[in-house]
């Protein structure tokens, strides 16, 4: 007897919303997620959760969201912002997290473009997020995340408080490609782009990570990096696949996150090398706090080995590098701890992860050969559905059939990824996407500029720092503050370049672009 096709995604099941059911059902009285708020521990067990999250779908049903529609929200890590995102994967909604560190004018765009019908905020955030939708017709409601509405129309916890049924949504048939979330990430072109991830996608990243990182049942993370990455989310798909602990911090504090990896007994974390220099410069900090700790992850960026020699030393673990993309739901490849490498120095990225295929080519699509430049490109169930509405970007990025990561790297004679250089202009600041051409085009606006090119330079803490070289008119005279506090005005504070350098001329290339290569070879020990 033949089987239809509805009938087989029934009995298939791969979503997010059914990822959290299942563990509800075999992990019932395991706590799920725990944070502080004003000092108070607050938590939720997979039961607890999964019918919080149940509750707050049926009341966004009654506000009139339907499957497929688009749902913003704004919000610092808290246990809402992860009962927000559960409730739209139950639902067949796409959620879409706002970076609300951006400029009020891209967060706009965001909900804009994304063809967003609700937004759901943080009242700390209340008078930015009701601005960037002041206008939006097709905005109907404006969800707070509180007790009361404050200036919304209606708050969350009534939506859920409102609801005696928190049983399953068994009337809705999700896909495995069907759209779980959309991300906005900013790459060479002067707006974010929205990258489509499917359930798979994200179901994938979760089990990837725990066979890549030798996950186990009931681990605990702390979950620091802020959840409207993909970095962040990642880590916290594994931990709850697994049926662990994610302990959510709402910003990152080294004294508290220590702390944090003590008294909640945290098995791993995923931090910014930053993030974890500053753990040794904690008062009273020593290797016995960290007895449950087994493995670290440093994202985004490389670590110096003296620093990395002594985290690993007080924590007592492997520290492993972890990269990947927006694009190709993290991780992608990883850097193993003491893996053979044949470059002393080089940034190396490591091997695919388990579900990955990883490969670099050229522009034909051809492999290159071991130690040669080409494109990174990765394969895989992670990889996105394809940017929202820009076909020819996805057409760019699924070339010959890989995902192009648009970074330059070579593979060494022990298999290893090593990244060389950008292919493309954009800057990794902090953990942020920074496009070169966004900054350029403010900076080109002001009175007296005749030329700008923006690059990034090695920086100790932010990985890649924003510099601007600028060329002005004859005649003119401009400081490297008034162009700063411009940028200011109309860029988000990680997009503002920490540096501007002032030249006479720029070498330009055979298609008359500014060769920024040079640049940043000539300015690389600017903060060193």
């Amino acid at each position: 007897m033949s089987v239809s096709a509805l009938e087989r995604n029934i009995i298939e099941r791969v979503n997010m919303g059914d990822m959290l059911r299942r563990r509800a059902r075999s992990e019932s009285a395991q706590e799920a997620l725990v944070a502080f708020e004003n000092g108070e521990r607050k938590s939720f067990t997979f039961f607890e959760l999964n019918e919080r999250v149940n509750k707050l779908a049926r009341g966004l049903i009654g506000l009139g969201l339907e499957q497929y529609q688009k749902l913003a929200f704004m919000s610092a890590n808290n246990l809402d912002y992860i009962t927000v995102l559960f409730a739209c994967y139950k639902l067949g909604v796409v959620a879409v997290p706002i970076n609300f560190l951006q400029n009020p004018d891209d967060i706009r765009y965001n909900i804009e473009h994304s063809e967003s019908s609700l937004l759901i905020y943080d009242p700390l955030l209340e008078d930015l997020a009701l601005a960037c939708v002041a206008g939006n017709d097709a905005i109907v409601s404006r969800v707070n995340m509180s007790a009361a509405a404050g200036k919304g129309d209606v708050s969350m916890q009534q939506l859920i408080a409102d609801q005696d049924d928190g049983s399953e949504l068994n009337d809705r048939v999700i896909a495995d490609r069907d759209v779980a979330h959309m991300i906005y990430t900013s790459g060479t072109t002067s707006r974010p782009k929205g990258v489509v991830s499917s359930h798979l996608a994200l179901y994938f990243s979760a089990m990837n990570g725990a066979i890549s990182l030798g996950g186990k049942r009931h681990d605990s993370s702390l979950v620091v990096l802020p959840l409207f990455h993909c970095a962040a989310l990642s880590l916290m798909y594994t931990t709850l696949n697994l049926g662990g602990k994610a302990v959510i911090m709402p910003a990152f504090d080294a004294a508290t996150a220590a702390e944090l990896i003590q008294s909640e007994r945290i098995a791993n974390a995923a931090l910014l090398p930053m993030m974890w220099k500053a753990m040794l410069t904690v008062e009273g900090v020593d290797k016995s706090m960290f007895d449950s700790f087994t493995t670290g992850v440093y994202a985004m960026a490389p670590m110096d080995q003296a620093s990395l020699d002594a985290v690993r030393e007080l924590l007592g673990c492997e520290m492993h590098l972890g990269s990947g993309q927006t694009e190709f739901t993290p991780s992608a490849c990883i850097f193993y701890d003491n893996s053979p490498q044949e470059h002393e120095n080089a940034n190396y990225w490591g091997v695919p992860c388990n579900a990955v295929d990883q490969a670099v080519i050229d522009d034909q699509g051809n492999e290159v050969a071991q130690g040669e430049v080409g494109e990174i490109c990765w394969r895989g169930p992670q990889v996105m559905n394809g940017y929202f509405k820009n076909p020819e970007a996805t057409a760019e990025a699924s070339a010959f059939g890989w995902h192009h990561s648009g970074d330059l790297g070579m593979i060494d004679k022990y298999g290893q990824l090593v990244f060389v250089d950008r292919k493309k202009d954009t800057i990794k600041s902090g953990g942020e996407n920074v496009s070169s051409i966004k900054v350029e085009q403010v900076i080109l606006g002001m009175e007296g500029v005749a030329l700008a090119a923006v690059f990034g330079v090695p920086h100790e803490r932010w990985f890649e720092a924003v510099c601007a070289a600028v060329q002005l008119q004859p005649g003119i005279e401009l400081t490297e503050e008034e162009v700063i506090d411009l940028c200011k005005q109309h860029l988000g504070g990680f997009e503002v370049p920490k540096k501007v350098v002032f030249v006479d001329s720029f070498e330009f290339t055979g298609t008359g672009k500014i060769r920024k290569v040079e640049l940043r070879q000539q300015f690389a020990d600017l903060f060193s």
